[in-house]
């Protein structure tokens, strides 16, 4: 799943010493039509809810890596195998600890570095996955199709790899004719909802249900509609969009078709009870499956998969040292100690996500190297690796 955001900040690293209920799909009410603006709820999770789960994505994401993988961070290198273990061990140990035991394993079990921008504390923001109605084939407003990864295609003895085409050619239909398939239509403001956010639940007329993910991209930078839109709409939320198209078509239309981003999905349809079981949420990053309060998206410099300790306190939501996991990444969502915020598809959730936006505390944990046994670090006294230079 890649989602994308408004915000990027450069930052540097201070090393310091120191949940998902997108439940079951239940019945229509959860794809109703867009509101009128409402007030936040609150959506503060239990304080272990999710977090077995959200071990088991960052666990099983290392059992299929090559086992020779290496993993770096700063100036350290890591095996895989070093990391599974500290992850298994402290499967272990969440299984039935209290919050005040799994914060003490942590301590013993990972080294903590605490990530910081240059200019101030981590910047927190939350992202969620929609829940939006589609058609099988364009009708009224639902002239929009969700494609899927463009076919490379072999004209006049010149392989064309369309990928990288421009937002203007994708929406010419003789185009996407040609090289992609649709995978649904949508109306214009939930596409770009569901471009943004990197994925959808989505609804059809034949009451089929499926999830739409992240498949590719064209490769260019994302550019929000509110540039544009200032003065038109009164709330610029990609989630109030709905509402001002209503009143503002040709603006908002025109706004976010301006954005030179696409991004491309892929279609999974619902058939595995494992994953309805657990309520676990669409693809990330690397194959990860996204559980909500649980999973973040971090900078590519920050090594997926791996634990962090989240702090931040917003008047719709809070963590205080909540173990998460990094499962994601994000267009925008650079630097180290930048974060987003995976919060599901729960009810009220797309407010809540929305507003999110504040300073915290950002811990990376990583594992600790165990030290070498007495016995070796003798040896390596008495006898000293000599390097005879040529």
């Amino acid at each position: 799943m890649k989602k994308e955001t408004d915000l990027a900040f450069p930052l540097m690293i201070k090393i310091a010493s120191l949940s998902f209920v997108i439940g079951s799909f239940m019945a229509l009410s959860l794809f109703s039509e867009p509101t009128k603006n409402k007030s936040p709820k609150q959506i503060n999770p239990p304080q272990n809810l999710n977090l077995e789960s959200g071990l088991r994505q960052s666990i099983l994401y290392f059992k299929r890596m090559p086992k020779d993988t290496k993993i770096r961070f700063l100036e350290e290198e890591y095996t895989n195998g070093e990391v599974l273990s500290s992850l298994e061990d402290l499967y272990s140990v969440v299984l039935d600890a209290s919050e005040f035991q799994i914060q003490t394993e942590i301590k013993k079990r990972f080294q903590l570095i605490e990530l910081s921008p240059s200019d101030g504390p981590p910047t927190i923001t939350g992202y969620y996955e929609i829940r939006i109605h589609g058609k099988t084939k364009p009708e009224g407003e639902y002239q929009y199709p969700a494609l899927s990864p463009p076919l490379l295609k072999q004209t006049n003895a010149v392989l064309e790899n369309p990928i990288h085409f421009s937002r203007e050619r994708w929406n010419e239909k003789s185009l996407w004719e040609k090289y992609s398939k649709p995978i649904v239509f949508l109306r214009l403001t939930d596409l770009h909802l569901a471009q943004l956010e990197g994925s959808a639940l989505i609804q059809t007329e034949t009451n089929e249900l499926f999830r739409i993910n992240y498949a590719a991209d064209n490769g260019q930078n994302y550019i929000s509609p509110s540039v544009y839109l200032k003065g038109i709409c009164p709330s610029l939320k990609p989630y109030h969009l709905f509402n001002c198209i209503q009143s503002n078509p040709k603006e908002v239309t025109e706004a976010i078709l301006k954005n030179p981003r696409y991004i491309f999905f892929e279609k999974e349809t619902q058939a595995n009870p494992k994953i309805m079981e657990e309520g676990l949420g669409p693809l990330g990053s690397g194959g990860i499956r996204l559980v909500a309060f649980r999973s973040v998206a971090m900078d590519k410099k920050i090594p997926l998969g791996f634990p962090v300790l989240l702090s931040f306190r917003s008047s719709d939501e809070q963590a205080n040292d909540r173990l998460v996991f990094v499962h994601d990444r994000g267009n925008a969502i650079t630097g180290e100690g930048r974060l987003d915020y995976y919060l599901g598809s729960g009810k009220g959730v797309e407010a809540v996500a929305n507003n999110l936006l504040t300073k915290g505390k950002v811990t990376l944990l990583l594992p600790k190297k165990e030290k070498p046994r007495r016995e070796e670090q003798i040896n390596k006294k008495i006898n000293p690796k000599i390097i005879v230079p040529f």
